[in-house]
């Protein structure tokens, strides 16, 4: 009777531990809810992830400065743009307007030129509220007659060098390498050095000093000169003058350049300047005491631009970190009026991926006056 008992209890065991026969509709409704609860554990998991790794609200201060997000709005595009390296761009920051000028009583816009109409030599020029052109010239700014190229340093000094235009009469070949600098304070220009000739001038060639620029991180200004170059033979030199000892302590020779720029790119500081020969734009690395480097890399040339011309960059300029502007005009060595010069602007951005610079578009330069 025992071994009966025991065989009845274990299956009374077997049956209460079977599953339930359930039906087909049970079933699917048991595996909808398992899916729906599954679901909900894996949103809760991406909303935290999100709260913990996610954008901040759109109410928190911004990361970028105000000058990036100006560059952002002006060229919007679907892809954030990530934030420049601070030391990208130009090296003339510190340049400030002369002190002489806040005696004027001209007002805030004044433009400096050296080919106003009617007018020899450097000149400073604004539009009153009438819209009456003001000029001031002090008396010395003609004394070397017909100017161009001109610079401002940290103490608001103008660097300014002479050109020979319809005659020889007023620049003698012999004062074209010549730099002039007019007082931050007194406004009195003087020369201020006389750079070496390359070779005597001769009769191809009346030029001397063409382009001049100034880097705030070494002081110093550079020059370049065309003197003694001749048709078939590229003499020219770019000068760097440490403004702080007032002497040449570095160049680069047998090169014929116009304007000149510098700018710090993603793997260098570099020298631009315009070919006196060709369209060509063309760079060289600077040290980090401005000593400038041998090996020349071409950038571009202007004439290859959509709607470029056979024109020579007269100046190199960077309004932005990332924008250059090139002013083109025709130029072969030959004498000829201010006013017949034709200028184009030419505006490039750098690439930060490639290091190098990809032009956006050519314009007609309009004077100001």
């Amino acid at each position: 009777m025992g071994k009966k008992s025991r065989q009845k209890r274990q299956r009374q065991a077997a049956r209460g531990s079977a599953p339930k026969r359930q039906t087909s509709g049970q079933n699917s409704w048991r595996k909808w809810l398992g899916a729906v609860g599954l679901l909900l554990l894996l949103a809760g998991a991406l909303w935290g992830i999100s709260r913990m790794s996610g954008p901040k609200p759109s109410s928190a201060s911004p990361t970028t400065t105000s000058s990036e997000q100006t560059a952002v709005a002006a060229t919007p595009d679907a892809t954030p743009t990530p934030a420049l390296p601070a030391n990208i761009g130009g090296v003339r920051s510190c340049v400030h307007r002369p002190a002489f000028v806040s005696e004027l009583n001209m007002g805030e816009q004044i433009y400096i030129g050296t080919n106003l109409k009617g007018y020899t030599g450097l000149t400073l020029s604004a539009r009153d509220q009438n819209g009456e052109l003001k000029v001031f010239q002090h008396p010395t700014w003609d004394d070397a007659h017909h100017l161009a190229a001109y610079v401002l340093d940290a103490e608001g000094n103008i660097f300014v060098a002479p050109a020979p235009f319809v005659s020889l009469d007023e620049n003698p070949p012999e004062e074209q390498n010549n730099i002039y600098k007019i007082d931050t304070n007194t406004a009195v220009m003087s020369l201020y050095m006389k750079l070496p000739w390359a070779a005597p001038p001769n009769t191809q060639n009346p030029f001397g000093v063409m382009g001049l620029t100034y880097d705030c991180e070494t002081n110093s200004l550079y020059a370049s000169s065309v003197a003694g170059s001749t048709y078939d033979q590229e003499k020219g030199r770019i000068f760097q003058i440490d403004l702080s000892k007032d002497e040449i302590v570095n160049q680069l020779q047998g090169v014929d350049a116009l304007g000149l720029g510098i700018h710090r790119g993603v793997t260098a500081k570099r020298l631009y300047f315009g070919s006196a020969r060709n369209s060509s734009v063309r760079s060289v690395v600077l040290a980090e005491d401005g000593a400038i480097g041998e090996k020349q890399r071409l950038e571009f040339y202007l004439q290859q631009a959509p709607g470029g011309k056979d024109e020579r960059a007269k100046r190199v300029q960077f309004p932005q970190k990332t924008k250059m502007l090139v002013k083109g005009i025709e130029f072969n060595y030959t004498l000829r009026a201010a006013s017949d010069f034709v200028e184009h602007d030419y505006y490039y951005t750098y690439d930060l991926e490639t290091d190098s610079w990809k032009f956006e578009k050519v314009e007609l330069r309009e004077q100001t006056f």
